[in-house]
């Protein structure tokens, strides 16, 4: 009998479990912005310090991903959503108790620790409890969550703020979190832990943390062209010698963390590269395609976000589709599929212009949509299903890691692409909407490379290897 059929009976709770804690870490991203100004109004604070209610939030998410994905192979599964609901239900607590927006920053914190424990074993607990016949299906049903937190989280913000006021977002979390804790401990609480006997490295622990949160700062610093890029450049470099340091204990079987070998795995190693390209190419489309649609289009802002609901209304209705033919078909053919469409749909949105009908707007973004779902579940289910069991709660972290770093790096991509290209030619040679049109076009054109490289690498790695059965 198989690992995978030893843990079948826990696949509908590890669903339901691991359901609540990623709904509850996508929703709350979500729902924060909308609050902002709000925020901002009644703390009688400044924009820019309001911004690290979300900044806060982010930066201790994607520093402790993988740390928490190795800790969840020592400690199980059950100790990563007891302690990740907890810390999310204290966290909520104090943010809408906050007296000032230091205490909220501070709370927001404590909100990522608990959202960083609940987000990085999501993957491993599906990929253990499910078959490898439907494992592909389990994951499109995570897929799924995310696009519903995703979707509601704007228009559920908007409509608690004003009924309740801001600090009901937080305070909302609560009961979920509750019914988190109680379905832990009654549905996964005799879980079996991966590797009891796993030996946690306290220096490789500092270092990876310290890596990516000084990795992350340096982004968001560079994103804010603070003090000419000097700072930002010297947090990089401090960054880079902290990854060195963590190199340096994973060369060395007694302190190692995650263990290099990981990486020697082609398909995973492939897989994780083409996601994180997929990332960055679709995070540039939502960040840009916004400004394209208000400042040249003149859409109003409810417009523009009915055109955004198409990509995770898409991976709402077609991840339980490619999850399914995952199951059936080797992923390299139905994620490359996808990766492929993204690449169609970023051509078509090269291409945009002034003139362009809001039909070819709307059918190029559906493309994209389309895309990103072929691609997302059975990719995942590639990237679980390659590694050994034991290595499921390392590999369920940096997925996650992945995701947020390729967010992050599109994000900062676009926006100072875009600005050095539309800047360099505005008032020069061109006019009126031109500047803007042009940095646009620039952007897409690496863009455009982008998606293809992600192609090649999702073609290039190799069939599902099935490891963690």
């Amino acid at each position: 009998m198989s690992a995978a059929e030893d843990y079948s009976k826990y696949k509908h709770k590890s669903l339901i479990v691991s359901g609540l804690g990623t709904f509850m870490g996508t929703l709350d991203s979500s729902i924060t912005n909308v609050s902002l100004p709000t925020i901002s109004r009644d703390l009688q604070t400044t924009i820019e310090l309001v911004g690290w209610v979300i900044l806060a939030y982010g930066i201790t998410l994607f520093s402790l991903l993988m740390i928490f994905g190795v800790v969840s192979e020592k400690k199980g599964y059950q100790f990563s959503y007891k302690y990740g609901f907890a810390a999310f239900m204290i966290g909520s607590i104090l943010s809408g108790l906050s007296p000032n927006i230091y205490f909220l920053i501070a709370s927001r914190v404590l909100q990522g620790i608990g959202a960083a424990l609940l987000i990085a074993v999501g993957p491993a607990l599906i990929t253990r409890s499910f078959p490898v016949s439907e494992r592909g299906r389990g994951l499109s049903i995570i897929a799924m969550v995310v696009s519903v937190g995703l979707m509601l989280g704007p228009p559920l913000g908007g409509f608690i703020i004003g009924l309740a006021g801001w600090r009901w977002i937080f305070f909302v979390n609560v009961p979920v979190c509750i019914f988190g804790l109680y379905f832990t401990f009654r549905y996964i609480g005799d879980f079996p832990i991966t590797d009891p006997h796993k030996k946690i490295s306290i220096g490789g622990v500092v270092s990876l943390s310290m890596g990516l949160l000084l990795l992350m700062a340096a982004l968001l610093l560079y994103s804010r062209q603070v003090s000419e890029m000097i700072f930002p450049i010297g947090v990089l470099l401090i960054s880079f010698l902290a990854f060195g340091l963590f190199f340096y204990f994973e060369s060395k079987p007694e302190t190692r963390l995650i263990g290099l070998d990981i990486f020697r795995n082609r398909v995973f190693t492939f897989s994780g590269s083409a996601m994180l390209l997929v990332f960055i190419s679709s995070i540039s489309v939502t960040v840009l395609i916004p400004f394209y649609l208000e400042e040249i289009k003149n859409l109003k802002p409810h417009q523009v976000g009915l055109f955004l609901m198409v990509i995770p209304v898409c991976s709402f209705f077609i991840a339980p589709l490619a999850g399914y033919l995952s199951d059936k078909i080797q992923a390299v053919f139905i994620s490359s599929f996808g990766a492929l469409l993204m690449a169609a749909g970023i051509y078509l949105v090269k291409g945009f212009l002034p003139g362009t009908s809001l039909t070819s707007i709307g059918v190029a973004i559906l493309v994209i949509g389309i895309g990103m779902a072929f691609f997302g579940t059975p990719n995942t289910s590639a990237i679980m299903g390659s590694v050994k069991k034991y290595q499921l709660g390392s590999a369920s972290g940096i997925l996650a890691t992945i995701r947020t770093l390729g967010i992050s790096l599109g994000v900062g991509f676009s926006v100072e692409i875009f600005s050095f290209y539309r800047d360099s030619y505005s008032g020069e040679t061109l006019s009126g909407s031109e500047p803007f049109i042009y940095g646009y076009h620039s952007v897409y054109q690496i863009i455009l490379f982008v998606i293809i490289l992600a192609v090649i690498f999702s073609l290039v790695r190799g069939k599902n290897l099935n490891k963690a059965t």
